[in-house]
């Protein structure tokens, strides 16, 4: 039996007919008190109550947008585990999924690698391979091509620009990448960034199916964090219950960790369901 699970959001804005930011929160628990103003400049004034991370750094890069004044603004967030232990698979066939919402639009959907923010120990044609077989993953449930590497850019901030961006840079600690989406009003993807947190160390591991938490010690893999944010890309949400946590799109990354390079039930459901 398929499970759809309700998203977990908390919306914000000075008029529900404006566009507003949608912050997806852990656990449907608020976590933080926004006011917006719908302006051309979004302001953005924090108020903490109890946040899953660091307040002191990463909020420009998590929460300064720009609003043209037509589209909505999502962020989709992938936490660093509270246990530094990583677990074996033992049920991926747990038949779950959360759709966020929005779908991408039809036709293939370019996007573009900034190699200059790049970590150091990995290869540019790594990171290229990496990013497609990610990409390959989402492809394969859904049973076309939807993503095209179009090429290099220089663009290091997340914006509204229909430039496609994988690319690193500095974010709150606890967060290990993080992933924009900008939705026209009929709830379409229009733009998508997805950044990796510079702060944490990161490589590549080949995953065999078997060799679940055998990444390289101290590093986040790669490709484990990139296929879950991609699944971002066509409208699935993150899940942060215990139940999910054998599913490449349960909301907390391991060091070491390598079993979401392969999609469990759920996401397979998932993105066959979502699927433009």
């Amino acid at each position: 039996m398929v499970e759809q699970l309700p998203l977990k959001q908390f919306v914000v804005g000075s008029n529900p007919t404006e566009p507003s930011i949608k912050i997806f929160l852990k656990g449907g628990k608020l976590k933080r008190i926004i006011w917006i103003s719908t302006s051309l400049t979004l302001m953005v004034l924090l108020l903490v109550l109890s946040l899953p991370f660091d307040a002191k750094a990463g909020f420009k890069q998590l929460l300064s947008l720009e609003n043209n004044g037509e589209q909505n603004h999502f962020i989709m967030i992938q936490y660093k585990a509270a246990s530094k232990i990583c677990t074996i698979t033992t049920n991926d066939q747990v038949n779950q999924f959360v759709w966020t919402g929005w779908k991408m639009r039809s036709g293939i959907t370019d996007y573009y690698i900034n190699y200059n923010t790049i970590p150091a120990n990995i290869s540019r044609d790594t990171v290229k391979t990496v990013f497609d077989m990610s990409f390959s993953n989402i492809q394969g449930a859904g049973g076309g091509v939807l993503f095209h590497y179009a090429g290099e850019t220089s663009k290091s901030v997340a914006s509204n620009d229909d430039v496609n961006t994988l690319f690193f840079a500095t974010l709150t600690p606890k967060v290990v990448a993080v992933t924009y989406v900008w939705l026209d009003n009929n709830n379409l993807m229009t733009n998508v960034d997805t950044v990796f947190n510079s702060q944490h160390s990161w490589a590549n591991t080949g995953y065999n199916g078997e060799n679940d938490c055998s990444g390289a010690k101290g590093y986040y893999d790669l490709r484990n964090v990139a296929t879950h944010e991609f699944g971002h890309w066509i409208g699935l949400g993150d899940m942060y219950h215990n139940e999910a946590k054998d599913l490449t799109m349960y909301g907390y990354a391991n060091i070491g960790e390598l079993k979401k390079d392969n999609l469990g039930l759920g996401d397979i459901t998932g993105v066959r369901s979502v699927w433009p």
